[in-house]
């Protein structure tokens, strides 16, 4: 296999993190992680918020769930000490369904605070790029993945895989051949008499 060059973006290392937040050993900064108190709680119990904007759909449902019964909860649920979800809430709704137990994470943040951070954690996941995605794809298959498990283990479509194989995903479009709408029709202005 091939090394491929990754390049991150450069991100700055100063940092506004409330200095109550943060605690020095040795040349490392520990920043507090509410993430070691998990407290596992019946889902029932949890209630949604009323601001989350994420929306998701039936087929990452699915995937969300393959994740947990393949390799377990890898994150806790972020609830406030009311029982309220801040981040999970998709996660929570399969546990209600399969009766799972939920691992908590319970933060004290005041209602601006908690409906900040969901829009933030939302906003941070990203987008998948599709010359990135290809990649991966090349690399599974080159570590010996057949089609069928890439398809289960990203939750991927046959024809997304097809795609994501071409040597140019673009060129699969057909983009010079698109018949483009006109926005707009350019007009001249009637002149006065």
């Amino acid at each position: 296999m091939s090394a491929r060059k990754i390049i991150l973006p450069s991100i700055s290392a100063k940092t506004d993190t409330p200095k109550h937040n943060m605690k020095k050993t040795t040349e490392l900064t520990r920043i507090k992680a509410p993430l070691m108190n998990v407290v596992w709680k019946n889902p029932m119990t949890l209630t949604a918020n009323f601001y989350n904007p994420n929306v998701v759909m039936t087929t990452e449902m699915e995937l969300i769930k393959y994740s947990i019964l393949q390799t377990g909860w890898l994150q806790p649920i972020l609830i406030t000490k009311q029982d309220v979800i801040i981040d999970g809430f998709h996660r929570t709704t399969l546990a209600r369904l399969n009766k799972w137990e939920v691992p908590c994470a319970i933060l004290d943040l005041d209602e601006k605070e908690r409906m900040m951070l969901t829009i933030r954690i939302n906003r941070a996941k990203g987008s998948h790029i599709a010359i990135r995605m290809s990649s991966i794809i090349t690399s599974l298959k080159e570590l010996g993945c057949t089609d069928e498990e890439i398809m289960a283990g990203i939750g991927a479509s046959r024809g997304e895989i097809d795609l994501m194989m071409k040597p140019d995903v673009f060129s699969a479009f057909k983009l010079e051949d698109y018949q483009y709408s006109k926005a707009w029709e350019f007009q001249e202005k009637p002149t006065a008499k």
